[in-house]
Order: C-alpha cells, then structure tokens, then sequence
C-alpha cells in the first residue's frame, strides 16, 4: 500500500523530494506527475502534488524529509 508523505506546490520540488529520498535507497512516486506537468495551475488551488512511498518506508522517508528540512 503506497502512503502520501509529502504535498508539494509544484512539480519541481516533488521531483527533489524523490531524488532525495531515491538518494536514501527509498523508492518515491509522484502519482500526479503527468497532470502536475502538463497543467500545474491545477495544484496552486489544490492539496498540492503528492508524493508517495510503500507502507514500510513511511515512517524513514518521513525522517529524512524533516532532516533535510532542518538542515536548510
């Protein structure tokens, strides 16, 4: 089962929050990628752009994403 750790503005930060979790060994998927791509006026009015890991990665994927933001 997948699980919504991240709701971006855009596209371009969803696609960091990937990296830096791929960069982590944990696999991500934005299942709104083609429509955030193609039409991102679409998520500046909506809960944003997800970003998704499977169940047993939530809880690490949740830590390194506050990590990184503790460390900006």
């Amino acid at each position: 089962m997948m699980r919504t750790i991240a709701r971006c503005p855009d596209i371009t930060q969803a696609h960091s929050i990937k990296m830096l979790l791929g960069g982590n060994g944990i696999e991500a998927f934005i299942p709104d990628e083609n429509v955030a791509a193609v039409a991102p006026y679409l998520f500046s009015t909506r809960s944003g752009v997800r970003v998704q890991v499977n169940e047993k990665d939530e809880t690490v994927a949740k830590k390194i994403i506050s990590e990184y933001k503790d460390s900006l």
